[in-house]
């Protein structure tokens, strides 16, 4: 099972976006990399929850993930701020995205 820790600062930055019943969702972007196995991990503050998505419970906050697109992701990553506006997600072994871009989405 995928193992997601938020840091502090992460986990306050991003409970700040969380109104109106809205979730976070890590989602694998692959529009526009070539083929479905390229791609770019993003962070969607969502309303919508997918019948495909799994409910990781972290340290912080749940994050939602897309079972077809776990297997991309080590079983444990990291989710920690970078700079003002974004945010780095790491495994032990190497980082996934050292600039995440959050996407607010309805």
């Amino acid at each position: 099972m995928m193992d997601i820790y938020i840091t502090e600062e992460a986990a306050e930055k991003l409970g700040n976006k969380l109104t109106d019943g809205k979730h976070i969702k890590l989602y694998y972007d692959t529009e526009g990399c070539g083929c479905g196995v390229n791609g770019i991990p993003l962070l969607w503050i969502t309303g919508e929850v997918a019948p495909d998505d799994v409910k990781i419970e972290t340290n912080a906050m749940p994050v939602y993930v897309e079972k077809s697109h776990m297997l991309f992701y080590a079983d444990k990553l990291t989710i920690s701020a970078s700079g003002a506006n974004y945010y780095r997600l790491s495994s032990p072994g190497e980082i996934l995205n050292g600039r995440m871009n959050v996407v607010i989405r309805p």
